[in-house]
């Protein structure tokens, strides 16, 4: 390597600074294994996450769904506009932002009050 030429940054992830090195062996029945497997699937979570979460807290994170996490996000743009329209309030007075306030609450309430999917 030439010492005039940058170096190049390794991207993505860091590695993680905790090593998980050690194991522990469970013996399991085919279905008790099947159970758990489906569990873990349900939670979204693989295996080895899923029967860690348990041990260790008796009970398994389980991960948004695609519909929860786009929820999530237009909860979150929306939260976004509010604080610019509040921030203009503050500027420019209460009545700049009137309609536009009660578009952007009326949009916020919609996305609340969407029945869960089962």
């Amino acid at each position: 390597m030439n010492p005039t030429e940058p170096l190049k940054k390794k991207g993505g992830r860091p590695p993680s600074q905790t090593k998980r090195d050690q194991q522990m062996t469970v013996c399991l029945t085919k279905l008790e294994k099947l159970a758990i497997q489906r569990r873990a699937q349900k939670a979204g979570l693989n295996l080895s996450d899923y029967g860690r979460q348990m041990v260790l807290t008796g009970k398994a994170q389980v991960r948004l769904s695609a519909e929860e996490n786009a929820t999530l996000n237009q909860v979150a743009k929306l939260g976004n506009n509010l604080n610019q329209l509040a921030h203009k309030a503050n500027a420019d007075g209460i009545r700049s932002i009137a309609f536009e306030a009660q578009r952007l609450l009326r949009q916020l309430s919609d996305l609340l009050d969407k029945p869960a999917a089962p």
